[in-house]
């Protein structure tokens, strides 16, 4: 049975380095899914663990036409039914792009079009994030420094346009219930305690307030928010995260955020969960 899981999110929203983390971990089949057949041609997702292991991020994609499928056949247990995943992934300038100017090109609304489930990513903390300008306070400033250049597109909005595309396109699932969306929240290891014990959907509610608006209207789909983090730390930031890395290798490291029972929010090991939820894997 083939199905096609669509990655969405804008530049700089860790789709990429997930993709990375994700393949080692199907892989190795100690999670909720594993990898029951090797797949082909995996050299990109090879690049992108490379760059990790070396404590380093995978580079950003210079053009926002370029595009690298991921494709793998996974099941929940041995032996148990199979699930051929198509995961486009696709730069995060073109999602911002279409997002901006309401046009998706045909192979991308194909893609979207055949697939049930998808997974939508924002960073916290990302250099890419656009935030709409206070007018009131910002135009005196703004005159001063003569600085009129447009930032682009807030994010939340593009956030809010990619969930529309889904609304739209997303097809539903065999058993006629609803298509699924995993929202991940990935680097969930920068914030503190405290929001970390809030959870992602409270920081949602606070960041991107239209957006998480947007999420509890929805009623076509249905949503479950993650928080990530692909190797358990800042490799960018924090030296010493980046060092033990080079060192000792990525085994072990890195985790999902899930909400308990109880409403508290949990660190799983298992970094296959949000494509688990996105194709219907019981929980």
């Amino acid at each position: 049975m083939s199905r096609s899981i669509v990655l969405l999110g804008g530049p700089d929203s860790g789709k990429t380095n997930y993709v990375g983390r994700v393949w080692p971990a199907l892989d190795e089949g100690r999670g909720r899914l594993h990898a029951a057949v090797q797949p082909t041609d995996i050299r990109f997702v090879l690049e992108v663990t490379d760059h990790l292991n070396s404590g380093s991020y995978a580079p950003r994609s210079e053009h926002a036409d370029e595009r690298r499928d991921f494709e793998v056949v996974v099941a929940a247990e041995k032996g148990g039914e199979r699930t051929t995943i198509v995961i486009p992934d696709i730069s995060g300038e073109l999602w911002l792009n279409a997002a901006e100017h309401g046009e998706v090109e045909p192979s991308l609304m194909d893609e979207m079009r055949s697939a049930d489930g998808a997974l939508l990513f924002v960073r916290v903390n990302s250099e890419s994030d656009v935030r709409p300008l206070n007018w009131v306070t910002s135009k005196n400033l703004l005159a001063k420094i003569g600085n009129d250049e447009d930032l682009g597109m807030p994010t939340q909005v593009m956030l809010c346009e990619l969930l529309r595309y889904l609304e739209t396109t997303l097809a539903r699932r065999r058993s006629g219930e609803p298509p699924r969306l995993s929202l991940v929240v990935s680097a969930w290891d920068l914030v503190d305690a405290q929001k970390f014990i809030a959870g992602p959907v409270a920081w949602l509610r606070r960041e991107y307030p239209m957006f998480a608006g947007r999420l509890d209207d929805i009623e076509d789909i249905d949503v479950q928010v993650f928080g990530l983090s692909v190797v358990g730390g800042d490799l960018k930031a924090d030296p010493a995260c980046r060092e033990e890395v080079q060192e000792n290798g990525l085994d072990g490291r890195g985790w999902v955020a899930v909400e308990g029972e109880r409403g508290d929010w949990l660190r799983e090991p298992d970094l296959t969960l949000p494509i688990a939820w996105a194709i219907g894997d019981p929980t």
